[in-house]
C-alpha cells in the first residue's frame, strides 16, 4: 500500500502498511499546516523550526508521561502501605520492601 502526501508544494509516495494510509496523509496535512505557519522563511528554515517545534512538544510530553507514572507509583505506594497498616487486604512481599524503602528514604 502507498500513501501520496504533499509537503513544501512536492508530492512523496510514501509505503505504508494496509490501514495506515488515511493516518500518513493526515499527519501530512498536520505537518503542512504547520510548516505553512512559519511564514516567509525559505522552505529548509520553515521545516527545520517546524521539526524543532515538533520535538520540543514530544519531548515535553514525554517529561510529563515520566513524571505522572511516578506519581501513580507513589500513590500505589501509599495505598499499599494503607493496606498493610490497616491490615486489609494481602500485600505481596515485593510491595511491603517497596514500601519500608521508600519509608526510609531509599526509594
Amino acid at each position: 500500500m502507498a500513501a501520496t502526501v504533499r509537503i513544501l508544494g512536492e508530492d512523496f509516495h510514501l509505503q505504508c502498511a494496509a490501514g495506515d494510509q488515511r493516518r500518513i496523509e493526515d499527519l501530512a496535512k498536520a505537518l503542512e499546516a504547520r510548516v505553512a505557519a512559519e511564514g516567509e522563511l525559505s522552505d529548509l528554515r520553515r521545516l527545520i523550526l517546524t521539526a524543532l517545534a515538533l520535538m520540543d512538544e514530544a519531548q515535553t510530553k514525554g517529561a510529563a508521561l515520566v513524571r505522572a507514572r511516578g506519581e501513580i507509583e507513589r500513590l500505589n505506594d501509599m495505598v499499599t502501605e494503607a493496606n498493610i497498616e490497616a491490615g486489609e487486604g494481602v500485600a505481596l512481599p515485593q510491595d511491603q520492601s517497596r514500601v519500608r524503602a521508600q519509608r526510609a528514604g531509599v526509594a
